[in-house]
């Protein structure tokens, strides 16, 4: 069997960089893209409210979305730089105990699903229209996160051993799946939200079982073995410290969306949460290029730093900027250009549009500076620099976001949120970078002589 990993040491760095992050790009977008479709097709079928009961509900969907991560981006790290150690024991155990994680996690979210989902969504900003549209989203969500958090856990195991295709076929899989399901469970059967959460759950069902097969059979470069089907504490503790900065960065853009819909139910109303919520998918959607540039440079970073090829981990940061800055572009021009174009996908009402111009175009602005916060904790997690990783992700997530938000909406009302992205984007840029730049010194100080 071809070792993939082994091309992580010595296949050029833009090339490597783009082979290995456009599968996750494409994955990531599709992933995405059914996020969207979900909206889209409650909006047809359920009308504004619906748009804005799984706007509340979108902050705990992100919460399952951030455990997957922790525990993927986590167990990735541990068995790349394993692997660039030629260290297979230690990829081996790590794998199984991401799997057990993942397990116990699982069960934990069924039963906050089961006994708290009410609670969750009335604190997540939910009024009482708003309320059973919420609360049926995020019931099915919670009680189906094992398999949603395990295709995240599996696919990141996959691609940190160099395979970024075999972790992506089933992600499409599954999102056409949901795409199809979607129309079926609203249009047809009539489910409303859960419907849309029915679709979600289901169709990760097929990338779990696609991805588990490939690596029960033997056909990863790091084996099953059931025997490695242990809680270890120590790797337990270090995944969870590495993929920390990835669990906070998604959970604190969980906490900001409580706190923005807060601030818009004073000082807009169920329109502008419905806005929020058509916005904040397509900025996410946005995003999505970038994060997949982020996964596809996190096993280079990884296997070469492992390895002590600094020059090689230098190029890659940069040929990763270059590349996430490229699709931030791209995504920053369309947001700018043709806002209605995109809002009018979602729904027909014209109050809806017209507040949402203005929101997409400001959170739009400055789209690009986003690539530089996401490869520099990127990268910090990649190396084990689990503290520096956690402060670049509580910048955007929690740090700046939040104050930003009340302060300007005191003054510029519901126009003062929107203008808030802007101004947090910017200022983190301008954070990461010299950070950044210090990194990259030391490692030329650690490079040897002959790297």
């Amino acid at each position: 069997m071809k070792d993939t990993s082994k091309a992580l040491g010595y296949e050029p760095i833009r090339k490597l960089v783009v082979r290995m992050s456009t599968p996750s790009i494409i994955s990531l977008l599709v992933h995405a893209l059914y996020n969207v479709v979900d909206a889209i097709f409650v909006g047809r079928g359920v009308g504004t409210l619906g748009i804005a009961g799984i706007g509340v509900a979108f902050p705990v969907f992100l919460l399952v979305i951030a455990l997957g991560q922790l525990i993927g981006v986590g167990s990735s790290s541990v068995m790349s730089r394993a692997l660039g150690r030629k260290d297979m024991n230690t990829a081996e155990e790590a794998m199984g105990t991401a799997i057990c994680l993942v397990a116990v996690v699982g069960i934990l979210l069924a039963a906050v699903g089961i006994f708290f989902g009410s609670l969750l969504m009335r604190f997540s900003g939910a009024t009482g229209d708003v309320l059973p549209h919420a609360v049926g989203y995020i019931r099915i969500i919670l009680c189906g996160g094992g398999p949603f958090i395990l295709s995240f856990a599996l696919s990141a195991i996959v691609r940190a051993q160099g395979d970024p295709l075999r972790a992506t076929v089933p992600i499409l899989l599954a999102a056409l799946l949901n795409i199809g399901l979607d129309p079926l469970f609203i249009f047809v059967f009539h489910m409303g939200t859960a419907g849309a959460a029915w679709a979600t759950i289901l169709a990760q069902g097929i990338g779990v079982v696609y991805l588990a097969w490939h690596i029960a059979r033997g056909k990863s470069v790091v084996r099953f073995h059931l025997r490695n089907l242990v809680l270890r504490v120590h790797h337990a503790r270090e995944i969870v410290s590495i993929g920390t900065s990835s669990f906070v960065r998604t959970i604190s853009s969980s906490a900001a969306i409580i706190v923005i819909n807060r601030v818009l139910g004073i000082h807009g109303g169920d329109v502008d949460i419905a806005v929020f919520s058509i916005v904040n998918r397509l900025l996410s959607f946005a995003r999505m290029p970038i994060f997949g540039v982020v996964d596809g440079v996190l096993p280079i970073f990884g296997f070469n730093y492992g390895a002590r090829r600094m020059d090689r981990v230098q190029s890659t940061v940069w040929n990763g900027l270059a590349f996430a800055g490229l699709f931030s572009g791209l995504f920053w021009i369309l947001f700018l250009a043709t806002p209605r174009t995109f809002l009018g996908l979602f729904s027909a009402d014209a109050a809806l549009i017209e507040v949402g111009i203005p929101a997409l175009r400001w959170i739009a602005l400055v789209i690009p500076l986003f690539a530089v916060q996401a490869i520099v904790g990127g990268f910090y997690q990649a190396i084990g620099r689990a503290r520096e990783a956690l402060v670049i992700s509580l910048l955007r997530g929690i740090i700046l976001i939040i104050p930003c938000v009340l302060i300007l909406s005191h003054f510029f009302g519901s126009t003062g949120v929107w203008i808030a992205f802007a101004v947090t984007d910017a200022l983190s840029a301008v954070i990461a970078l010299p950070m950044l730049l210090v990194e990259l010194r030391r490692l030329r100080r650690l490079a040897e002589p002959d790297a």
